[in-house]
C-alpha cells in the first residue's frame, strides 16, 4: 500500500509524523542573506549543520523505517535499487567505494524490477511511473529540486513540475528542500550559492545503510563490502588502531550523524589551507587561466559543472573509461597549461587513477590543490600520495575507510570521506567568492540557477557563455 493510501488509514496523530506535516514547521528555508564580517565558508557550514540537524530531529523515524525496509528486502531475497542523487551527482556510491556494502543496484530497470524489491530515489521519471504504480515495490523517497516535490514548486517549469515522487513513496523523508537550493544569498551574485543536496543526500544514505547492516547482522546476515580495506575480522585486527565492534542493539545513525557534525565543525581548523586553495584558483582566473575541478567519479567534477547554486567559473573533469573527460563539453580533455589550476577531490590519498591524472596535470605545469582524505586507518600510506605531492591540501578530519565495524562484515562500513569532500569543496568555493570580490575591486562571480526553474535555461546560457566565451 503506497503512502497516499496508507495515510487514509492512519490516525491524524500518526500521520503528523509524515513528511507532509513537516512542510509547515519552522525551519527557515529561504536563502539566508550573507552577513558582513563572518567568512562565507563558515556561514555556509553553519547553515548546513542547521539543515542536517533539522533532518535528524524531525525525520529519524522515517530514516529508521527506511533502514528496516532495506534490511527486510535483503533478508527476503529482494533487490534494492537506487537513484539517490545529490542534485547534480550520484550520492557517494561508486565502484570500489570503500565502506560501501553491496546493497544497491544502480538505476531502475523495469524489466528486472520485481514485486518485493525496494527503490531508494529522489526523483521520478516518466519512463517508470506506471511501473511503480503497478508493482509492489517499496519506495524510500526525498525531494529533488528537479521535480514538483520541494518547497516552492510554483517556481519550477510546467513541464517538470508535475513530476512528483511523494505519491509513490512508502517512506518520505522531508528535507525542507527548495526549488532553488542555495543556502546563502550573497549581495551582487546572480543566484543563491552553496547547495545542500550534495551533503544531505549522502548523510541520509549512510545513516540508513549503517542501521540496515546492523539489523542484518543481528539476523546473522552479512554482505561483502567494496574497497581495498584490509579485513577487520579475526586475528588480523590491529587492536592498536581498532576501537572494536559496534553493539548490534544500539542504533548507528545517530553515531554517524554526530561524527559528521563534528567533522564539518573542524573544517574551520583548515581555513588557512582553504584560503590558499582559493587564492591559487583566483591567481589562475586573474592570469587568464582556467579553474578545473577534478574527481575520479562525479562528485567534485559534477558540482563544478553548471551546478545549481554553484559558480560558473569552474570546470569539471573526471575519468571516463580511462580517459580524462571534460564534463561540460562532453569530450576528452587534452588541455591544461601553466596559467591553469586544478582542485582534485579525493576519496583515497593514493588511488592509481587519480595519481595518473595528477601526473598529467603536473606535466602540463598546472598548480594542483587536493581536497579529501590523506589517511588509511588514520595513518598516511607509504609511497606516493596526492596530498603529500600537491601544492596545497585540506582534509585532515576524515579517513578513507568506513566508521563502523559490524560483526560478519569484513570491512568497516559508512565512510565520511564523501560528505567531507563535498563540504571542503563548497567551503573553498565560498572562500573563492570572497577573494574574487576583494581582488577585482568588488565584482562578483556568476552563479547558476537550476535549469528546472522558469527561465533557468536562459539564465544558465547567459552566464556560462559570458564566462567561457573563449572556449
Amino acid at each position: 500500500m503506497k503512502r497516499r493510501n496508507a495515510l487514509k488509514a492512519l490516525p491524524l496523530a500518526v500521520a503528523g509524523l509524515a513528511g507532509f506535516a513537516t512542510r509547515g514547521q519552522a525551519m527557515k528555508t529561504e536563502a539566508v542573506v550573507a552577513k558582513d564580517g563572518i567568512p562565507l565558508a563558515l556561514q555556509y557550514l553553519d547553515l548546513v549543520k542547521e539543515r542536517l540537524t533539522y533532518i535528524r530531529e524531525t525525520q529519524t523515524e522515517d530514516l529508521m523505517e527506511g533502514a528496516y525496509a532495506i534490511a527486510r528486502t535483503v533478508e527476503k531475497g529482494g533487490r534494492c535499487w537506487q537513484e539517490w542523487d545529490s542534485g547534480h551527482t550520484n550520492t557517494d556510491l561508486y565502484p570500489e567505494r570503500n565502506g560501501e556494502p553491496e546493497l544497491f543496484t544502480r538505476g531502475y530497470h523495469k524489466d528486472q524490477v520485481k514485486d518485493g524489491d525496494l527503490f531508494l530515489t529522489r526523483s521520478i521519471r516518466p519512463s517508470y511511473e506506471d511501473d511503480l504504480a503497478s508493482k509492489d515495490v517499496f519506495v524510500i523517497g526525498a525531494p529533488s529540486p528537479w521535480s514538483g516535490d520541494p518547497l516552492h514548486p510554483e517556481m519550477i517549469r510546467d513541464e517538470v513540475r508535475h513530476y512528483q515522487l511523494w505519491p509513490y513513496a512508502d517512506v518520505w523523508i522531508d528535507t525542507q528542500a527548495t526549488s532553488w537550493g542555495g543556502l546563502l544569498q550573497v549581495p551582487g551574485m546572480t543566484a543563491p550559492v552553496g547547495p545542500i543536496t550534495g551533503v544531505d543526500g549522502p548523510v541520509m544514505l549512510w545513516m540508513m545503510v549503517a542501521d540496515a547492516c546492523r539489523i542484518l547482522a543481528r539476523r546473522g546476515i552479512s554482505l561483502p563490502v567494496k574497497g581495498d580495506e584490509p579485513k577487520v575480522t579475526g586475528e588480523t585486527v590491529d587492536w592498536t588502531s581498532f576501537s572494536g565492534w559496534v553493539s548490534l542493539g544500539d542504533p548507528l545513525m545517530d553515531n554517524y550523524f554526530d561524527e559528521v557534525i563534528y567533522q564539518i565543525g573542524v573544517i574551520g581548523s583548515e581555513m588557512g589551507a582553504i584560503r590558499k586553495i582559493a587564492s591559487m584558483a583566483m591567481d589562475a582566473h586573474m592570469n587568464g587561466g582556467k579553474i578545473y575541478c577534478y574527481s575520479r567519479f562525479s562528485s567534485v567534477a559534477g558540482d563544478a559543472n553548471t551546478r545549481r547554486s554553484g559558480l560558473s567559473i569552474t570546470i569539471g573533469l573526471s575519468d571516463r573509461d580511462g580517459k580524462l573527460w571534460h564534463g561540460q563539453k562532453n569530450e576528452e580533455f587534452t588541455g591544461g597549461g601553466k596559467n591553469d589550476c586544478v582542485i582534485m577531490g579525493l576519496l583515497k590519498p593514493d588511488d592509481p587513477v587519480d595519481m595518473k591524472y595528477f601526473d598529467y596535470f603536473r606535466k602540463k605545469g598546472m598548480k594542483i590543490a587536493a581536497l579529501g582524505t590523506r589517511t588509511r586507518a588514520m595513518a598516511e600510506p607509504k609511497g606516493r600520495t596526492i596530498p603529500r605531492e600537491s601544492d596545497i591540501h585540506a582534509g585532515r578530519m576524515c579517513d578513507t575507510y568506513g566508521l563502523f565495524a559490524i560483526s560478519g562484515f569484513e570491512q568497516k562500513i559508512a565512510p565520511t570521506s564523501g560528505v567531507m569532500l563535498n563540504q571542503l569543496f563548497w567551503a573553498t568555493m565560498m572562500e573563492l567568492i570572497e577573494q574574487y570580490r576583494d581582488r577585482t575591486g568588488g565584482d562578483m562571480p556568476s552563479a547558476f540557477h537550476s535549469a528546472a526553474l522558469k527561465g533557468g535555461r536562459e539564465h544558465y546560457r547567459r552566464w556560462y557563455n559570458l564566462d567561457h566565451a573563449d572556449e
